[in-house]
């Protein structure tokens, strides 16, 4: 009996300790509350092609691919930069959002060389409605 009111316990709890509620979106639409995801991964310093960093003197962007997440509406996005043992990596902003992908750059001077000798992964969240 107690283990029948254990797992009665939790799994009533555990749906209110994952609920998610998204107030508003880049695009102002609104969906039912089970259709919202949060979906987050990190972006890797030594990706190529596509989701490389890429750039010129100066400046540095790259693109997360963000298909995985399979959002039906533009996310709410959130990244860092962070280098393993102390390195140092710019600042960032996101440049664009779409369903699928983000676009971020550096804010400071930097180089797609700079940012893969100082192995800046992006870690990033995105948070939107998949249906």
């Amino acid at each position: 009996m107690k283990l029948l009111s254990c797992l009665l316990t939790v799994m009533l709890a555990v749906p209110a300790l994952s609920e998610l509620k998204i107030l508003n979106t880049p695009d102002g639409s609104s969906h039912p509350a089970p259709c919202a995801l949060t979906c987050a991964g990190v972006a890797r310093y030594d990706d190529t092609g596509t989701y490389g960093w890429v750039g010129g003197p100066g400046y540095a962007y790259k693109f997360i691919n963000l298909t995985g997440c399979a959002f039906a509406t533009l996310p709410i996005v959130t990244a860092i930069l962070s280098g393993p043992y102390g390195e140092t990596c710019p600042s960032i902003s996101i440049r664009s959002v779409h369903k699928t992908w983000v676009q971020i750059m550096a804010v400071e001077s930097a180089t797609p060389d700079n940012m893969m000798r100082s192995q800046c992964d992006v870690y990033w969240t995105a948070i939107g409605y998949n249906c």
